[in-house]
């Protein structure tokens, strides 16, 4: 016969016999019509009458679900399924009255539908089982009114899950033992009986049911993995009870040790009755391979259940006599399927030939709240039982483990959820042994013991990988970076290796460092672990209660736990950065792992761990880095902590005779540096101090280190208002560094520590008003920040942009000063977001230039994001808040509620004058800024800009400090009456009773004290009276030094000193040192109080009034044009005697250039105004109208002079008030553009 005639043959006769298999099928069905009084086949019958039971409950569904819309995406699509294929039942009804013939008919359709029917069938089964699930979710949620359906779909569904399999294979019935005999050729040998409790997981369920299902020309494999509790087993167990059939035998097989796999093919060699079984000297396993191979009758599905150890299942064991491993007893055939479960994604690839595994991942949150079920007493609400299965990390057996906890000790959730969250009772609740469904070979079990299982597999496989997990887990369980944990001379491809091992086993789960950071942190990373030839650029996840059995494990590993732990606190400190800036990205990842080790404790070995020099050497090195990242990030309060606990424990570091250790003095310094940010500037000016002359004794004078301790002390000083000390200090830094960098000009750090010290001397200049050298060391500055280490983005160059922004808005520089401002903010927003403090400082200080400028529009709004984000920051009643929100309401002139804001801060301040430390210390760069001296002269404004003079001038009064216990009475009365003659005008009397004032004062406090100075400003004040040419400037020279000193130059009284000063010097002649002085006011005032306020004007006026008896006219009329613009920009601010002085003063000194035309204009618009003010007969107003008839007749108007000149003198001829002796404003001082005309 040919090759062709042989297939031909082969083909009829498969054929014949699928002819014959239908032939007979049909048969049966003929005859089961015949008999059946329903008019359907038994089988058919029964399947329709479910689906007519289940439309009727779907009807009743819909019609109860009302709003629920979120049910009928689901319940439609079941009815008419379940409709269509009940409309075929009925189609198929025959009457058993009718003749065979009828009834064959019937029985060749019904045949014919069989695959449709199959298909609408296992469409049904998914469909039904989603609602279910969906059903069951929503009772817990409380839906009452569908209690009722949903039972009775939930009893429904057990029957209706695989109903299409039981419907053409005859049912039987289980035993006690969950065996049965469910055919003469099938074999059921699961000694779990089915888990009632089971839910969801469908996903996985049709994942597995794809696979299986497929054909293929040899045996099918399906391999479930994940980690231990997550429910492998249980997902198996109820698959195979869905697609149980007369047609399929089940094998259930133990594949956790030699003993269980060969006790389970024992069992199926004798209840399948394996040939040769009872001969001893056969391999059993042999036996049972070669028959379901080769002799099983029917297709027969095997699960090896927790094939979780390698060397167990895939190495040859000495125990076996064949030298064979246990995996090459697992048949391989056509009609057979294995479902493998394990704990390691690696063996589920080997088992699988390369092929990827199918994941069991922990239940999802719906699934979770299911599972807790009924078990829970009481009503929970879903936040707490989601809070709960957060705890437990969704897994199976610990949520399984939990609600039985919870019933045996009569706990509720919240209870529960408690223990669990304490470090000192989690271990033992995790420990908790309970029995759970579907373990069968450690029914007894908890979740700890259960992945101590595995560590142990682990610990065979590769202890590597062992010592890692351990490690991680004393650090946070998340974004750990791999890298980290690198031993120097450790081939990449071996650390991979380890970690893969624990990625299969489910522990960890790594992804790519590009989820977390970017290529610079890595670099940064690479460079701390320099002696890596290759650093792996993976991180991790460990699962929480995987993190929590681990240290659990290794708190009983004795020795071996304390070295791990000692260790890792090593690790950490070594790879932890700096913490300043530059090191930011690496300190981000770096964070949360160092803060988990410090808060570890190794049981009862922690004191030992604590108290060993080098585990104290480790630790206060990581908290003295912690703190200054802290620090430096603005989280003062734990920088603070950190950096005190550092400090105790390098106290003890042995040192030479009358020296402190390196170690211990940088710590005392960073502990100095936070305190000083949080407001307690004393305390830490004398830390500061002692750490500046421990390096000097330590290092010498020149160190880099010394002085990086001088720098600091610099600071300390400069923030309790001592200037001249802070100023010292910085130059004496300064002139250092630049021998330094002229020594070695290449070194990028010596660069910044240049930069830095430039920095020092152009702020403690600018605070004692010294703007133009602070302006040039910072464009010095600017420039040599390029060529440092760290570059334009490094925070210094920023520092150094704004404090250039500052002086160049108060050095009228505006355009300079918005475009550094601007660059400021948004650099600031972008790296340290709204609400830290230093963007706060960035913003107010904006905001004040905008006001300066008087942009007030523009202002409010920086002030309206300043006010929001200070609330979200410190509070709405924190001093920084309250002090920042009254100046922005002052600055947009709502003085009434300025000064409410500025009167609740004054009585905060009272209460409790040191909390301001906590809050405002870090948007207010000195603590007089925030003062109660400070607020009463905010108060004092808001009053006088309101009208209310004798309300101002209670608070002026109490400007001063207030009395302290050795203030002689004597001395207080002494000033009221000093006061009194001054203003009686006997100012040779207020000398002398101020005189005895300041004997009595120097005696009791000394001079450096507010009332003895106070004191000698009268005295200069009461000398200049009796004689301007007297040297009454000494006395107005010391007096001014004290309070740049201690008060600083924001100081109203300062302001007051500065002008008393530069007009005594006027007043002398002294032309060029009055206009530096009145320069230096103008810049002061206008930086302080903006455009509008009195001081910026009269100090304006006094710069103009120098500048134009020097003859520089020019210049004067600029200044006398801004006088006047901004009183005509706010005329309902500004004072009506302001605008005429303005025009007056305007118009002299464009006389003075000849500019007669504009000069006239503006003499009219004085005159008018004065006029009305004042009335005509008045000095001013008469001043103005000789000046006005004089330019008149300089233009060659003779006839209109002559009517000027005429009422000038009907004018003088009438009695005069004040005339000539007028002690006006501008009439008492300002007689320059009056008298002295070219």
């Amino acid at each position: 016969m040919s090759g062709a005639e042989a297939l031909a043959a082969v083909g009829l006769a498969s054929n014949i016999l699928q002819f014959i298999d239908f032939t007979t099928q049909l048969c049966v069905r003929i005859q089961e019509y015949s008999s059946a009084a329903s008019g359907l086949p038994k089988a058919l019958a029964q399947q329709a009458a479910h689906l007519s039971h289940l439309l009727g409950l779907f009807r009743e569904l819909q019609e109860q679900s009302g709003e629920q819309q979120h049910q009928d995406g689901i319940l439609e699509p079941c009815r008419v399924q379940a409709q269509e294929l009940a409309d075929i039942f009925e189609s198929l009804r025959t009457d058993s009255s009718q003749s065979r013939w009828k009834h064959a008919k019937a029985a060749f359709k019904s045949m014919k539908r069989t695959e449709k029917i199959d298909k609408l069938q296992s469409t049904l089964d998914r469909l039904v089982r989603t609602l279910s699930l969906q059903l069951q979710i929503e009772a817990k949620r409380g839906a009452d009114r569908t209690g009722t359906d949903v039972s009775k779909i939930l009893s429904l569904q057990s029957g209706q899950l695989g109903l299409l399999q039981q419907i053409k294979n005859a049912t039987s019935v289980e035993d006690d033992e969950g065996r049965s005999e469910v055919g003469p050729k099938s074999r059921w040998i699961v000694p779990l009986s089915r888990n009632s409790k089971f839910v969801g997981r469908e996903d996985i369920l049709e994942d597995l049911e794809e696979l299986l299902s497929q054909k293929r020309d040899g045996s099918i494999i399906a391999v479930l993995y994940g980690l231990g509790g997550v429910g492998k087993t249980q997902v198996a167990l109820e698959y195979i009870y869905r697609i149980r059939s007369s047609s399929v035998s089940v094998f259930w097989v133990h594949g956790s040790s030699l003993s269980r796999f060969m006790e389970s093919y024992k069992r199926i060699a004798i209840e399948c009755n394996v040939p040769g079984h009872n001969d001893p000297n056969n391999d059993t396993m042999q036996l049972v391979r070669d028959w379901l191979e080769t002799n099983c009758a029917t297709r027969w599905l095997m699960i090896v259940d927790n094939v979780d150890d390698r060397t167990v299942f895939f190495e040859q064991d000495p125990d076996l006599t064949t030298g064979r491993a246990l995996v090459e007893y697992i048949p391989q055939a056509a009609n057979g399927t294995v479902i493998y479960t394990t704990r390691s994604r690696d063996i589920g690839v080997d088992l699988l030939s390369g092929s990827e595994p199918i994941k069991v991942s922990p239940l999802s949150i719906d699934e979770g709240i299911f599972m807790l079920g009924d078990r829970l007493t009481g009503n929970v609400p879903r936040e707490t039982q989601i809070t709960l299965l957060e705890e437990l990390a969704y897994l199976p057996l610990a949520i399984s483990q939990a609600a039985a906890f919870m019933v045996k000790r009569r706990k509720t959730v919240t209870e529960y959820i408690r223990l669990l969250q304490d470090e000192s009772t989690k271990s033992r609740v995790l420990d908790h042994r309970t029995l759970h469904h579907g373990r069968e070979d450690r029914s007894s079990e908890s979740v700890t013991s259960t992945w101590w299982i595995t560590f142990q597999h682990l610990e065979q496989e590769n202890p590597r990988s062992v010592e890692l997990l351990m490690m991680m887990s004393l650090i946070d369980r998340q974004q750990i970076p791999l890298g980290i944990f690198q031993d120097p001379n450790e081939v990449l491809f071996d650390f991979e290796d380890a970690v893969g091992l624990l990625e299969a086993f489910s522990l960890v789960s790594t992804y790519s460092y590009a989820e977390v950071c970017d290529q610079k942190a890595m670099d940064m990373l690479y460079n701390h672990r320099y002696g890596l030839m290759e650093l792996s650029p993976n991180f991790c996840d460990m699962h929480r209660l995987v993190q929590r059995s681990t240290r659990d494990w290794l708190g009983r590993a004795g020795d071996f736990g304390l070295s791990t732990a000692i260790e890792t606190l090593r690790m950490c400190a070594d790879v932890f950065p700096s913490g300043f800036f530059e090191t930011w990205p690496l300190c981000r990842i770096l964070y949360p792992h160092a803060n988990a080790i410090l808060r570890y404790q190794y049981d009862k070995s922690y004191k030992t761990m604590k108290d060993d020099d080098s585990t104290a050497s480790y630790r206060s090195s990581l908290l003295h880095k912690l703190s200054t990242y802290s620090r430096q990030s603005g989280n003062l309060e734990e920088s603070e902590q950190r950096a005190s606990q550092a400090m105790d424990l390098r106290r003890t570091v042995p040192t030479a005779p009358g020296t402190e250790s390196r170690e211990f003095l940088e710590s005392m310094e960073s502990y100095a540096l936070t305190i000083s940010m949080l407001g307690r500037r004393e305390e830490a000016c004398m830390m500061q101090q002692r750490v500046f002359e421990g390096f000097l004794k330590l290092l010498g004078p020149n160190h880099r280190r010394t002085l990086e301790a001088r720098n600091q002390l610099g600071h300390s000083l400069r923030a309790l208002g001592e200037y001249a000390a802070a100023e010292a200090q910085h130059r004496e830094e300064l002139s250092a560094k630049r021998v330094l960098l002229d020594q070695d000009p290449s070194d990028p750090d010596l660069i910044d520590d240049l930069v830095i010290a430039i920095n020092n001397v152009a702020n403690v200049m600018r605070d004692q008003g010294e703007y133009e050298e602070a302006y040039e060391l910072l464009q010095e500055a600017l420039v040599r920040s390029s060529d440092g280490a760290f570059g334009e983005d490094h925070p210094l160059n920023w520092l150094t942009k704004e404090s250039l922004a500052i002086v160049s808005g108060v050095m009228e520089k505006r355009d300079q000063a918005h475009e550094l401002f601007a660059e400021v903010l948004a650099w600031r927003i972008k790296v340290y977001g709204e609400q830290h403090h230093s963007t706060l400082i960035t913003r107010g200080q904006y905001m004040s230039l905008l006001s300066q400028e008087g942009d007030y529009a523009a202002a409010e709004e920086e002030g309206k994001l300043l006010l929001k984000y200070e609330v979200l920051t410190l509070g709405s009643e924190s001093h920084a808040t309250l002090h920042n929100h009254g100046n922005t309401l002052q600055q947009r002139k709502k003085y009434r509620e300025a000064e409410l804001v500025y009167k609740r801060l004054l009585q905060l301040q009272k209460e409790s004058p040191g909390t301001w430390t906590r809050s405002s210390a870090r948007l207010s760069n000195a603590r007089r800024e925030t003062s109660e001296e400070s607020t009463r002269d905010l108060i004092r404004i808001t009053l006088e800009a309101q009208g209310k003079m004798e309300e101002a001038e209670a608070y002026a009064a109490t400007t001063l400090p207030s009395p302290v216990d050795n203030d002689p009475p004597d001395a207080r009365k002494l000033h009221e009456k000093s006061l009194d003659l001054f203003r009686e005008g006997n100012f040779a009397g207020a000398e002398a009773v101020a005189r005895q004032e300041l004997e009595l004062r120097t005696k009791s406090s000394g001079l450096d004290n507010d009332r003895t100075q106070s004191c000698l400003f009268q005295i200069a004040r009461a000398i200049h009276e009796q004689d301007p040419f007297n040297d009454s400037q000494s006395l107005a020279r010391q007096v001014l030094a004290y309070r740049k000193r201690v008060r600083g130059w924001r100081s109203n009284g300062t302001h007051d000193i500065l002008a008393f000063l530069a007009a005594t010097v006027r007043d002398q002649e002294k032309l060029e040192e009055a206009e530096k002085l009145y320069r230096q006011l103008v810049l002061w005032v206008d930086n302080s109080f903006g455009k509008l306020d009195v001081k910026t004007y009269e100090a304006r006026w006094g710069l103009a009034n120098v500048l134009s008896r020097q003859h520089r006219y020019a210049e004067s009329e600029e200044l006398y044009r801004q006088n006047l613009q901004a009183q005509l920009d706010n005329p309902t601010e500004s004072l009506p005697e302001h605008t005429a002085q303005a025009y007056f003063n305007l118009g002299c000194v464009l006389r003075y250039q000849r500019k007669n035309e504009e000069g006239e204009v503006c003499f009219r618009q004085a005159y008018d105004r004065r006029v009305k003010l004042f009335g005509e007969d008045d000095g001013r107003s008469i001043k103005v109208l000789m000046c006005l008839a004089e330019i008149v007749e300089e233009q060659g108007k003779s006839e209109e002079a002559g009517e000027l000149y005429a009422s000038l003198c009907r004018v003088i001829e009438l009695p005069q008030s004040d005339g000539e002796e007028h002690n006006g404003t501008e009439d008492s001082e300002h007689t320059s553009d009056d008298d002295n005309g070219p």
